[in-house]
């Protein structure tokens, strides 16, 4: 029985690591949590999910720059995980009832939103750890980049910052402005609960962060 449970997980890996290798060249047309809120959303809506993919050179580099001073500030300098904050979220996790934010840096976000699960669990997380190294060693920074900001939520069926920028701004993603990248970035938190307009302190505390972060990080050229 163990044995069987061993190589049940080392097939899992293999076909998760075949896909990294395959989407290092190929755009994905959908992901699974993207099938899933289709499917919740499809009974009040023809055609629910908006999603449209667009290179990485034709994004607005005040949003890349919003998105990892947002989300992971030393995106540049990390091998895909940042075992300090993991730690912390850790626990934080075993001190509380509830699961912590925190800890998953831009790599785990992408393998998360690509390849797993959005339900919280040790299990997701352990993934996440497994496959952030073998994504940065297959994957250049400006790929993982390009992949997240292409399938992140950024509202009840808006999926990528291309469908975002039309959505909320009517304009194309290389066209965001300042302003409008650090609004879309500090939503990421909780796409669902937050508004680009919203009043809540907490966003607004992320606004500004994001705002004095953004000259201050590093992103990856276009070429």
């Amino acid at each position: 029985m163990f044995l069987f449970l061993l190589l049940a997980v080392f097939a899992l890996e293999l076909f998760y690591i075949a896909r990294i290798a395959l989407f290092a060249f190929i755009d994905p047309s959908s992901t699974p949590y993207m099938r899933q809120e289709e499917d919740r959303l499809s009974e009040n809506a023809p055609h629910p999910v908006r999603y449209s993919w667009v290179d990485y050179d034709k994004i607005s580099p005040y949003m890349k720059s919003a998105v990892v001073a947002a989300e992971d500030a030393n995106f540049m300098h990390h091998n895909g995980l940042q075992w300090g904050a993991i730690l912390t979220a850790a626990q934080r996790n075993l001190l509380s009832e509830r699961h912590a934010p925190g800890g998953s840096t831009l790599t785990q976000q992408t393998i998360k939103n690509l390849f797993l699960s959005h339900d919280r669990s040790y299990f997701r997380k352990i993934q996440e750890i497994i496959l952030a190294p073998i994504v940065e060693a297959l994957w250049s920074k400006k790929r993982i980049l390009e992949v997240y900001l292409n399938i992140a939520e950024f509202g009840s069926g808006i999926f990528g910052v291309e469908a975002a920028s039309r959505a909320y701004f009517h304009k194309s993603a290389s066209q965001l402005n300042r302003n409008e990248a650090i609004r879309l970035a500090s939503i990421l938190i909780n796409p669902k609960k937050y508004h680009i307009n919203s009043n809540s302190s907490l966003i607004q505390r992320r606004v500004h962060r994001i705002a004095n972060d953004m000259r201050l990080v590093d992103i990856p050229k276009n070429k």
